[in-house]
């Protein structure tokens, strides 16, 4: 157990990935695909909020499992949705620590209140894990993991932490599984890239219906291509 000072014990740290996508019909297709990654996996739990959805785990592989499994449908579908129009953007952010949830508030309450608020309490999480997966969300290219410094400092047992400021959800990793009936994700990777590249001159051709700053989306084609063209570290 973890603690903070003056503070009462927190929940064992926890890896928080956080996954943003818009809008509204963006966010049901980022929420079954979650669903679908977290099928099997009885050590994870979900937070979803307006914008996008929390992934709480205290191992490292099953994190990165749900990254790559979600980046896999919703990249998939990304390259194969033909207009435009109708292709939407994916990102996250992974940081680690101290995670609190509802229980840990219902502790300190009345037996009557405990109970009456119990299903209320049981949707909440909260701590520096989260806060950080949020905010690191935005250091990460489209389609890309950004990867806080809490996360490349520390890891739970047995594992090691994340090595760069981003993770490579395409790379080969021997203790993760690949998918049935997907391509091999080098190929998948490259058709992402060229197809985001594609869909950027887009964006730059319909600016002013997007709202979006002209020097934001410079910042996206930058990411992105630099992003897809990283390797691991020897």
């Amino acid at each position: 157990m973890s603690t903070w000072p003056g503070s009462t014990s927190w929940e064992r740290d926890t890896l928080c990935l956080f996954l943003w996508k818009q809008p509204a019909n963006a966010l049901v297709r980022l929420h079954m695909a979650v669903e679908h990654a977290i099928a099997k996996k009885t050590s994870i739990e979900t937070l979803p909020i307006n914008d996008g959805v929390f992934i709480l785990s205290q191992h490292k592989s099953d994190i990165e499992q749900v990254v790559r499994s979600v980046m896999i449908d919703l990249s998939s579908i990304f390259i194969s949705t033909p207009d435009p129009q109708n292709k939407v953007l994916l990102r996250g952010g992974i940081a680690f620590g101290p995670v609190y949830r509802g229980e840990a508030i219902a502790a300190g309450l009345a037996a009557g209140k405990r109970e009456k608020h119990k299903e209320a309490l049981s949707r909440v999480a909260f701590g520096p894990a989260i806060i950080q997966a949020y905010r690191e969300e935005g250091a990460a290219p489209p389609y890309g993991i950004a990867v806080h410094e809490s996360a490349r400092s520390f890891a739970p047992p047995a594992t090691t932490p994340f090595l760069m400021t981003h993770w490579l959800w395409w790379l080969t990793h021997p203790d993760l599984e690949h998918p049935d009936g997907a391509p091999p994700l080098t190929v998948l990777k490259e058709v992402l890239c060229g197809d985001l590249i594609k869909h950027f001159a887009w964006l730059r051709s319909t600016l002013l219906l997007h709202g979006l700053p002209a020097e934001k989306l410079t910042q996206w084609e930058q990411m992105a291509q630099q992003y897809f063209r990283l390797r691991a570290p020897s």
